[in-house]
């Protein structure tokens, strides 16, 4: 029998940006993580770590290596070459870490940019400002398209994204495997030490419910910004977002011609083809 996938899923929030995300109705990034890998891997045995508010600490005598790979995924912080807050440099080096240990690491959003700083790149703001609800027209390289993080994606697709910064600089050897017109880099593979790491910009562990609780979260900030021309308009776009999100027949007429409205098409609404990154890095590890 084979054995279940242990997974490190680290946090990226701290506790207070935790607590507002309960306060506005919404889960952590890391349990949407946690439910991507359930949803496939029902068994995987999934140990959370914070290190944003201090040591990350592993169950009692357990250590990097005795996991099959870790996770990072979304944060409200912002990381850089040098120069970082602590809750911040405490995940750099907990990367750092994960990569010696040998450890296959999987990131999002947050995820690919820490990894990224921890192997020597760089990140700063998009100069085209926040990309937020749906990432359109995401482009797979030619390495991409060779590469098994892309296997059963279309060559041009649209995913979920809330990020202002922005890959700038790529650690040595690696290769940039999509991008679309607002980020060269949307994802990215390379090794570092002892590790090996893939990583996409976007967000394809969120729910569109969660999803558009984030976009209300940041309301008056998305009106501000231009995202949307006034909060009428976003909270229809959002609650549009909910609809299709917990809609179990998106064929029914109404849901689908929302969905049609929105620009929400299945490979967005649909978790099996929205999630199949994870699920072909879970294949992965398995295979491995």
């Amino acid at each position: 029998m084979t054995q279940p996938l242990r997974i490190l899923l680290v946090e990226g929030n701290t506790a207070v940006g935790n607590q507002a995300m309960a306060q506005a109705g919404l889960g952590t990034n890391s349990e949407q993580y946690a439910a991507a890998v359930r949803r496939t891997e029902p068994d995987a045995e999934i140990h959370i770590v914070f290190p944003a508010d201090g040591p990350a600490d592993l169950p009692g005598g357990v250590a990097l290596g005795d996991f099959d790979g870790a996770i990072l995924g979304g944060s409200g912080l912002f990381v850089r070459a040098s120069g970082n807050a602590p809750e911040v440099q405490r995940q750099v080096d907990l990367i750092k870490a994960v990569f010696h240990a040998g450890l296959p690491l999987l990131g999002s959003c947050w995820g690919l940019q820490v990894a990224v700083v921890a192997a020597g790149g760089d990140v700063a703001p998009s100069p085209n400002g926040r990309e937020v609800g749906l990432c359109r027209d995401i482009e797979v390289s030619d390495p991409g398209r060779a590469f098994p993080l892309f296997g059963g994606k279309p060559a041009v697709f649209d995913s979920l994204a809330i990020h202002y910064d922005e890959v700038t600089h790529l650690p040595p050897g690696a290769q940039v495997l999509a991008s679309n017109r607002h980020s060269p880099i949307q994802a990215a593979r390379f090794t570092h030490d002892k590790g090996e790491f893939w990583g996409v910009q976007y967000h394809p562990e969120f729910t569109l419910e969660h999803m558009a609780g984030l976009i209300r979260r940041y309301g008056d900030e998305m009106v501000d910004q231009g995202i949307y021309p006034d909060r009428r308009t976003m909270e229809a776009a959002t609650d549009g977002m909910r609809r299709i999100g917990a809609a179990e027949d998106r064929s029914v007429p109404d849901v689908a011609a929302l969905a049609a409205g929105l620009g929400v098409g299945e490979m967005v609404a649909d978790p099996a083809v929205r999630c199949r990154e994870i699920d072909n890095w879970l294949h992965h590890l398995k295979a491995s």
